[in-house]
């Protein structure tokens, strides 16, 4: 195939999968969220902005103090949403 005649099919294609997803994408909030997934949610910002603000029943885990020990808190029978509130 022709350099350009593959930019449109490629185009065309990415277009059709970017219309695909929109179908497929559904937004929920947090209680919709946990009720889904019975995630863990954590927080990786240090404990002072967590105090500031933090979703619902989120625990915080430093991430530079995120390790095997810290990490042992955590459930390993439940999922795991690790977030970061930073600009959210």
């Amino acid at each position: 195939m022709a350099p350009s005649a593959f930019k449109p099919a490629v185009r065309a294609r990415a277009k059709k999968r970017k219309n695909s997803m929109k179908a497929l994408a559904t937004a929920i909030d947090i209680h919709g969220l946990r009720a889904l997934l019975d995630a863990q949610l954590v927080e990786v910002l240090p404990a002072e902005e967590y105090e500031e603000e933090h979703l619902p029943g989120a625990i915080n885990l430093p991430l530079k103090q995120l390790d095997a020990e810290t990490a042992a808190a955590l459930d390993r029978g439940r999922p795991v949403i690790v977030y970061c509130w930073d600009y959210i």
